[in-house]
């Protein structure tokens, strides 16, 4: 059945615009379709236009695509992931992806940037006005503090994607002190879920967790896997920020099925100098970029960046990349 299904797939594969010597096949370990695909377009190919494409083929053939969704490869490109089949039997994966460059010159797609302004305090005008300016940027919003709620609506209003930034406790506390939504490690699991909870639901919808602070919390297992249980139950990414070496995020989260990530790039001191300073980062920022095919960029709110950045995410000056959503790099759950 899976051969006789198989042929008709290939068939409509190469209907839809995909080359005979596109693909390959491999057999899937876990439970659901037998074979998967990996099905390579052209680079200007729209991945949108095949998915209809091959769906009315299959659907004429009386087969049926059952799932499908958007994702991301490894490298940063955009995959679609389609599981075929018989009405009530899945039979094949297929993992759709375009090629970065073909033959004849034909141009790379552009590297992706995600670029997340962070440090708005708890002036909740400020922080909307902000929000409110015509740069592409995610934004990253304390909770538990005084104006942490009307921020989380601003950002919503001026249709930012938001990261919860948990403030999480850091060695030398309370010297150095997140604010007044802190958790400890000295509090129970459950307090710990339950704060957590609370800031999810404050702040819904979000992109992301990150961590604001946190150089001991996040050395800490018990009070990291109290704080992935919640995320686990949203499907939220963690984001962790200059992690410390005995930091146990990155191994907890793979444990536990969350999506983790790291920044590429944080400019923090440097929105506190002077453009010449910006400069220099943001130049490097974008050689990561072009040669990794994607890059996360942290970038502290000061009203020098905000100024600064209007002509830094100029077309021409950021050419082979494109600013992207912030979702556009994570993953919601952990491979």
């Amino acid at each position: 059945m899976t051969r006789l299904v198989g042929k008709r797939v290939a068939a409509a594969l190469a209907q839809a615009g995909a080359r005979g010597s596109a693909w390959a096949s491999a057999r899937c370990q876990a439970r659901g379709p037998a074979l998967s695909w990996r099905v390579v377009l052209p680079p200007d190919a729209s991945i949108l236009q095949f998915n209809y494409a091959v769906t009315r083929t299959l659907e004429s053939d009386r087969l049926a695509v059952l799932s499908g969704r958007e994702t991301w490869t490894e490298q940063g490109a955009p995959m679609l992931r389609l599981v075929v089949g018989l009405p009530k039997r899945a039979t094949h994966e297929l993992l759709v992806t375009r090629s970065l460059a073909g033959e004849g010159g034909v141009p790379s797609e552009p590297a992706r940037l995600a670029l997340v302004l962070f440090g708005f305090g708890e002036d909740a005008a400020r922080a909307d006005s902000f929000f409110a300016a015509p740069i592409p940027f995610s934004v990253a919003v304390v909770a538990g503090e005084k104006g942490s709620a009307a921020s989380f609506r601003a950002a919503h209003k001026h249709g930012r994607e938001l990261v919860l930034h948990l403030p999480l406790e850091p060695l030398n506390y309370p010297q150095v002190n997140p604010g007044p939504g802190t958790l400890l490690v000295t509090m129970k699991p459950t307090k710990v879920a339950g704060e957590v909870r609370r800031y999810l639901d404050q702040a819904q919808p979000v992109a992301a967790v990150a961590n604001d602070l946190g150089s001991l919390a996040t050395q800490d297992m018990t009070l990291m896997r109290a704080v992935y249980h919640e995320l686990k139950k949203d499907d939220v990414p963690f984001v962790h920020v200059s992690p410390v070496a005995g930091a146990v995020c990155k191994p907890l989260a793979a444990d536990m099925g969350i999506g983790y990530a790291e920044p590429d790039v944080v400019l923090d001191h440097e929105t506190r100098k002077d453009v010449r300073a910006l400069d220099h980062a943001w130049a490097l920022a974008l050689a990561r970029a072009r040669s990794r095919g994607r890059a996360l960029v942290w970038m502290r709110a000061t009203p020098l960046s905000l100024r600064w950045l209007q002509g830094a995410l100029a077309p021409k000056r950021i050419e082979g990349v494109a600013v992207v959503p912030l979702s556009a790099l994570l993953r919601t759950a952990a491979p």
